[in-house]
Parts: structure tokens; sequence; C-alpha cells
């Protein structure tokens, strides 16, 4: 199985999916983002431009015949902070080719039109985690 992430929003080369890019012989990662994180008060137009781009990969990745996993990492946050029109990607979603599967991530309110055209929807809920009691993100753990 050949996957392919496309992040939108990530930027930063220390994160585990680049990591897991050098192990994993079936897995491609792209990442479109800056190396700092958005501020979703003042989304920068270069953050627009560059998630637009990887629209733009995304649906390149899908038609491509290469995978059979796409990824488009934050697109629901994308989303949410005005990165990306909402008709764009439905228009990606719409073109996909039967044979590959695609993954959406990021976001806790997706717009109905994602809702209404996606198999599986959920929701994951933070009830504990160990930053609470006071420790810190842990390598290999956390990131």
């Amino acid at each position: 199985m050949k996957v392919k992430v496309i992040q939108l929003l990530k930027g930063m080369s220390f994160i585990g999916e680049c990591k897991a890019q050098q192990k994993l012989p079936n897995f491609k990662l792209e990442q479109f983002g800056n190396a700092a994180y958005i501020n979703k008060a003042h989304v920068r137009n270069t953050d627009k431009e560059l998630a637009e781009q990887g629209l733009v990969e995304a649906r390149h990745s899908l038609a491509s015949g290469l995978y059979d996993v796409v990824v488009i990492d934050e697109a629901l946050y994308a989303l949410e902070f005005g990165l990306i029109p909402v008709e764009e990607l439905v228009s990606i979603i719409n073109s996909k080719p039967k044979k590959v599967e695609l993954i959406l991530t990021g976001g806790r309110n997706p717009p109905k039109e994602i809702l209404e055209l996606a198999d599986y929807v959920s929701n994951i809920v933070l009830e504990k985690h160990p930053y609470q009691k006071g420790i810190n993100a842990r390598m290999g753990i956390d990131f």
C-alpha cells in the first residue's frame, strides 16, 4: 500500500511524519506549511498560498494512480482558518478515483458539505493527558 501525506499547515522537519518517511518505504510526505505555527487570528498571505499549493498537489496525487491512500493533513483546520475555500475541497473529494482512499484530518466542526460527502467521521475528544499534570511532550511518545 502506497500512502501520500500532504501537510497544509506544517513545515517543520522535526515532526513524526518526517521521521516516518525515512523508515517506511511506501510513505511519502510533502509539506506546504511554514516552519512557524499559524495564528488563526493573524493568517498570513503566504499561509494561504502554501495551503492552496498543497491542494494542487493533493489533486495531482489523487489522479496520479501512484497512491492507495492520500491524506490531506489539517485540511479541516485550513478551512476553519480561511486558508482554503470549501468549494475547492469539495471539488477534490468529488474528483477522487474510487480506488483511492482520501483522508482529511484536523478541525472539530467540518462544514456540512464535507460531512455529507464523507464515508467516515471521527471526533477525538481529550479526556485526560499527562500535560495536565505538568508533564511536557516526550520524544517518541508525543512527537
